[in-house]
């Protein structure tokens, strides 16, 4: 389950997000458009892609992951072939969301909730290796995106990194399933029940009963500051790396060295999702995502000086583990808040919230627009960070129950609810 989400996760944010640091520049001078114009795309794609978030969600147990991913791959490998061949900012803008749409299918909201029903005491771990394939792409998709652009042309790029995407329907058709229960297992591969948890015991295709309902999750202001901390931590994550390539040429280097600082951003990214989300499972979340917020925000301050490579090296190195982190915590902190079996329900609901990163695109397309540099968009999101790990320290430290229900919260993925071969032993870690 975890290795299909990494490929999905690879694929779907590689085609839609890195890969464009090797094609940005060669698609404005082919086609005469703008930085700004090619980035309002994503930006526009994104929007409906959370939007239809929401449906994945709702038809995750009426049609099933494997159904859903093998939809995103056939939808998702045309429309990104075919953005390689239009001439026409709408067509492109089209084929954008399309993509988008598609990925949406196999990622997301569909790949997490199978990692989040599978997982209990190693959730924090499983869902790092899992969203670890969104900073791999980064890694291995750009560079050969350039290699393939350098050798054979824009189209022939395009096509050939749009057939990837094939490979994983027929993987995610023959192993994945919603949750252990419909195939009489246990979370973790456990034997018993985890804690005081009851198994769901039901066939596949019957979503467990509901304990958070819309209404509750609109009355609880938990579920509002989660939403707050990742749309405003996601404009700077996005924003910059969409185009941290250019940003890099924009400070003298070479294309091809461009691309390979890139690429070990994203590496250090996939170490930073490893390692935060198995922080998760040590600590508090809510501590974990404020210190990695901290973290973003010194090195968007580091890549704010030039003429320095300590400083150009220690951006890389600061950003790119903290930007990893983002994204990996953001599924595991609305598992610890509002619990593995309304997970679909709420997190279908919390990326909705992540829509408000689509301007992260639009700060940085309008900042070199207007100042000829990207600086006063790093400003911006270094600030939006800082506010962000303040409202992720009031966060609940507990799992939540929903609002006008009688009894107290399960302290589920506490350190308090942890059987004693699930605990730390460092009393540091315990402590903190």
């Amino acid at each position: 389950m975890v290795g299909v989400a990494f490929l999905a996760n690879l694929l779907s944010t590689g085609t839609t997000f890195y890969v464009f640091n090797a094609f940005l520049l060669p698609l404005c001078q082919a086609r005469g458009w703008t930085r700004a114009e090619v980035n309002a795309a994503p930006m526009l794609g994104f929007v409906l892609g959370l939007m239809a978030q929401f449906v994945y969600g709702s038809l995750f147990w009426r049609v099933g992951p494997r159904a859903l991913m093998v939809a995103g791959c056939l939808v998702s490998s045309a429309a990104f072939i075919f953005l390689g061949r239009v001439q026409g900012l709408g067509a492109f803008y089209a084929l954008y969301t399309l993509l988008y749409l598609g990925n949406g299918a196999m990622n997301g909201i569909v790949a997490n909730t199978v990692v989040a029903n599978w997982f209990v005491r190693r959730r924090g771990l499983a869902l790092g290796l899992a969203t670890a394939g969104m900073s791999v792409s980064g890694v291995v998709l750009p560079y050969l995106a350039l290699v393939i652009l350098e050798r054979l042309g824009l189209e022939a790029a395009f096509m050939i990194i749009g057939l990837l995407a094939l490979g994983l329907a027929p993987l995610a058709w023959f192993t994945v399933r919603p949750a252990p229960e419909s195939m009489g297992l246990m979370p973790d591969g456990d034997a018993d029940p985890p804690g005081d948890r009851e198994p769901w015991l039901h066939p596949e295709g019957a979503p467990p009963e509901a304990s958070w309902t819309t209404g509750h999750l609109l009355r609880a202001p938990a579920f509002w500051r989660l939403g707050a901390v990742y749309s405003l931590a996601m404009m700077g994550a996005v924003g910059v790396t969409y185009q941290l390539a250019p940003r890099f040429q924009d400070l003298g280097l070479d294309g091809h060295r461009a691309v390979l600082l890139t690429a070990l951003t994203a590496a250090l990214a996939t170490v930073g999702k490893f390692w935060w989300g198995w922080l998760c499972d040590l600590v508090q979340p809510r501590r974990v995502v404020a210190a990695l917020l901290l973290a973003k925000a010194l090195g968007l301050g580091l890549g704010l000086i030039t003429g320095s490579q300590a400083a150009l090296w220690a951006f890389i190195i600061v950003f790119g583990l903290a930007m990893g982190g983002v994204m990996s915590t953001f599924p595991i902190m609305a598992a610890h808040l509002f619990g593995r079996q309304d997970f679909w329900r709420v997190y279908r609901l919390l990326v909705l919230f992540l829509a408000l990163q689509g301007l992260g695109y639009l700060i940085m397309g309008q900042s070199f627009s207007r100042t000829g540099s990207y600086d006063l968009a790093f400003w911006v999101f270094l600030a939006l960070d800082l506010l962000a790990a303040w409202l992720a320290l009031g966060l609940p430290p507990r799992e939540i129950a929903p609002p006008g229900l009688d009894g107290q919260a399960r302290p589920v993925g506490d350190l308090t609810s942890r059987p004693p071969a699930a605990r730390p032993s460092s009393s540091l870690l315990i402590n903190w």
